[in-house]
């Protein structure tokens, strides 16, 4: 939070002396990078020992945004993003089972959402925030297979576009995903709720 409270003063002392306004549209391509932990509840619900679940996914993310009205400092956009993300990891000798399964785990959400942000036409920062769906699996490689149910997802966080040019950015994006819990069904385990955490960093274009 301390991080996001320097871009949008940053932001706001950009817009007093470049008060343009932010442009219509903007596109986002970033990388990922997830360290989601190795959740005892996740473990347990698909019957798995929690030292051998993936720590970190790795990904990406693509979205777009449009900006519909301003109002003093406050520009307020309309948007979405799309991310996906997966990491496996192979028995160790270290582990209960040196023999057991590589285990994947998956992450994928599709994110509307609602931005206030805070800046000029050649940087601004922003916060955001949406309710959509993610389908999160872990499963074993060899025989398993991904979660077949969507969850509903509570995405918000924040983040900052810097323009080099005047049509491509620095762009960086630090989001949390809620995740509802899913209860067991005849055919597929339950899922706990949890909060996934992903730094998103790479350009954006107008």
């Amino acid at each position: 939070m301390l991080t996001l409270s320097v871009l949008l003063v940053n932001s706001t002392q950009a817009l007093a002396q470049n008060p343009e306004r932010i442009g219509w549209f903007v596109a986002d391509l970033r990388g990922s990078i997830s360290p989601s932990g190795q959740n005892p509840a996740l473990a347990t619900s698909k019957g798995f020992d929690p030292a051998t679940i993936p720590a970190t996914t790795f990904g990406g993310e693509a979205g777009a945004h449009v900006y519909v009205y301003r109002w003093r400092a406050i520009t307020f956009g309309i948007g979405a993003s799309v991310h996906t993300s997966l990491s496996d990891r192979q028995a160790k000798n270290t582990d209960l089972d040196p023999n057991g399964p590589t285990l994947r785990k998956r992450f994928t959400v599709v994110a509307p959402q609602l931005s206030f942000n805070f800046g000029s036409r050649d940087g601004w920062s922003y916060l955001s925030g949406g309710l959509g769906s993610s389908n999160f699996s872990l499963f074993r490689l060899d025989s398993g297979k991904p979660n077949n149910q969507n969850s509903e997802t509570l995405n918000y966080g924040g983040g900052a576009r810097w323009f080099v040019n005047d049509h491509v950015a620095f762009s960086l994006d630090l989001r949390f995903y809620a995740i509802s819990p899913l209860e067991p069904t005849d055919t597929e385990p339950g899922l706990p709720r949890m909060t996934i955490m992903v730094f998103n960093i790479g350009a954006s274009f107008r």
